[in-house]
């Protein structure tokens, strides 16, 4: 994932899981679609988005530092949040997808850049406009470079 590449070339070198693999408890907490998502919900094609500009794959280590790191990022993110989400994903979410306590140091470490961010809500970010900006510019932009 190379910074010069702009985030469009990227994006089609991608291969992520299709929406309809997402299991159903995850699409419930994740998926802005949901009445019952947490602050920090993204969309896959954002989610994926994020993925390249956080320089991460999709070992459950890179998808826990990526939804803490949206999570952290939302201005509405409360102890509340943090503490059902890491709940569900410890006791509830189906293999493969279930997060151990070493996923959650991830998971932290994400939520930590995520407040520190310039971009704040990036989950609201439409990404399809900056599809022609390289990679680094929008870390730079965003303040994770």
């Amino acid at each position: 994932m190379p910074g010069s590449s702009s985030l469009g070339e990227a994006l089609l070198s991608m291969t992520g899981d299709p929406g309809s693999c997402i299991p159903f408890l995850v699409r419930l907490l994740e998926n802005p679609s949901s009445r019952f998502a947490l602050p920090g919900n993204i969309n896959l094609y954002r989610h994926d988005c994020l993925h390249l500009l956080l320089r991460r794959h999709f070992s459950l280590d890179d998808e826990a530092f990526v939804v803490g790191f949206t999570m952290g990022n939302d201005l509405r993110t409360n102890g509340f949040h943090l503490a059902l989400f890491k709940f569900c994903s410890l006791l509830f979410y189906p293999k493969p997808y279930r997060f151990s306590w070493k996923h959650l140091f991830a998971f932290d470490s994400g939520l930590a850049l995520g407040k520190k961010a310039k971009v704040r809500n990036i989950s609201q970010v439409d990404f399809c406009s900056y599809e022609q900006q390289s990679l680094q510019s929008l870390r730079d932009w965003i303040g994770i470079s």
